[in-house]
């Protein structure tokens, strides 16, 4: 996971990669932010990253990274859904996370 702002989100993902990521989630450096998605759009270098990435609400990311912090983790598995559809999720075991 990696908090957004400083330089695009290409650069982020290209120097997760080089660190050896196979993915890179990207969480907006809002905190209390449960709204406002943001695009991840190419920065017009014409690069190129062979990792997946993808973006978190603030307010996910700070709890998943404060959840880390709390348990001395320095890395998880999350598994996140890939098809999110209109069927309620209260009888589903989940994470407290808002987006699944």
């Amino acid at each position: 996971m990696v908090e957004r702002g400083g330089c695009s989100f290409m650069t982020k993902a290209l120097m997760a990669e080089q660190y050896g990521a196979v993915a890179v989630v990207i969480y907006d450096n809002k905190e209390q932010d449960n709204e406002n998605w943001v695009d991840m759009i190419q920065d017009e270098t014409e690069r190129e990253t062979s990792i997946a990435a993808a973006f978190l609400l603030g307010k996910d990311g700070s709890m998943i990274k404060r959840s880390l912090q709390a348990h001395r983790l320095p890395a998880a598995t999350i598994s996140i859904p890939v098809n999110i559809t209109a069927v309620p999720l209260t009888g589903f075991r989940q994470p407290p996370w808002s987006f699944w």
